[in-house]
């Protein structure tokens, strides 16, 4: 298959954003042929577009041989599915589904390998976390100690959330900053240094915005061998930061804004 038919459901920001980049051709092999948006309005077609309301009838079309999920949480789920069932390639934006029951479903029903099913997870590509990915890996800052990353540049108002209807409720969004905005990091919190065997969390709902959901969260992490972390995020603070502190055996590593990296290494282990 020389080039990829791609149909995307849900043009909301997400959506018209990842149509700027296939159209503008920053994805070779891939091109848009579908748009479907049941609520809002479509943007303008181009040549070799035909655009749908109804989700289902995209998929049977035959004018797609793959689907990006761009709709509210709760729909990636069974349109997800439904994709599947119907033979296409499925590409899901964060978070795949609300509960851990429909993240199964969802997955158990990838039954054809032969078709690629992914999150967009596109963080795990970005520089600076694959080097720190190697550096952990490759044993380079030793055995990891603790780690504290603080995510506070998600700042959001509450015209933000008013202008969405789904935003900031359980029924249509089901969380908060954990939910919408931080599912990259979370993401590649436990790809660098795995699953915690113990976590405590302190979420404050609606704390700084009028929302059902919770918008500042301080977490505590335990593992097995002795690692402990903390992971601290919100959608109320301005100025906010991005940085990432590994405390290893072989010094400090420290990522800013996911684009810096400073490794303060020391001349022999710590605990030497």
């Amino acid at each position: 298959m020389e080039t990829v038919r791609i149909g995307i459901v849900g043009l909301g920001n997400m959506g018209k954003a990842h149509l700027a980049n296939i159209r503008a051709g920053k994805i070779p092999g891939l091109r848009v042929t579908a748009l479907c948006e049941s609520v809002g309005t479509l943007p303008n077609l181009i040549e070799g577009e035909k655009a749908f309301t109804d989700v289902n009838l995209m998929m049977r079309s035959g004018h797609i041989d793959a689907i990006l999920i761009c709709t509210p949480h709760f729909s990636h789920t069974t349109i997800g599915i439904a994709a599947l069932q119907a033979g296409l390639h499925v590409l899901v934006e964060k978070p795949i589904s609300v509960h851990k029951a429909d993240c199964e479903r969802l997955i158990a029903a990838h039954t054809d390998k032969s078709k690629i099913f992914a999150a967009m997870f596109n963080m795990r590509t970005n520089a600076c976390f694959k080097k720190v990915k190697d550096l952990i890996d490759s044993g380079e800052i030793g055995a990891v100690r603790r780690v504290h990353w603080e995510v506070t540049n998600w700042f959001r108002t509450n015209y933000y959330y008013a202008t969405g209807g789904w935003r900031g409720t359980w029924k249509g969004e089901g969380g908060g900053v954990l939910m919408n905005q931080c599912p990259h990091n979370l993401d590649l919190f436990q790809w660098l240094f795995g699953m915690p065997q113990k976590v405590r969390g302190f979420c404050q709902f609606g704390r700084f915005h009028e929302i059902e959901v919770e918008d500042d969260v301080t977490a505590v992490m335990q593992y097995d061998n002795g690692t402990t972390a903390t992971f601290v995020t919100s959608t109320g603070e301005a100025p906010g930061i991005n940085k990432l502190e590994i405390s290893a055996e072989q010094g400090r590593l420290t990522v800013t804004d996911g684009t810096r990296i400073r490794f303060q290494r020391n001349r022999q282990q710590m605990s030497k």
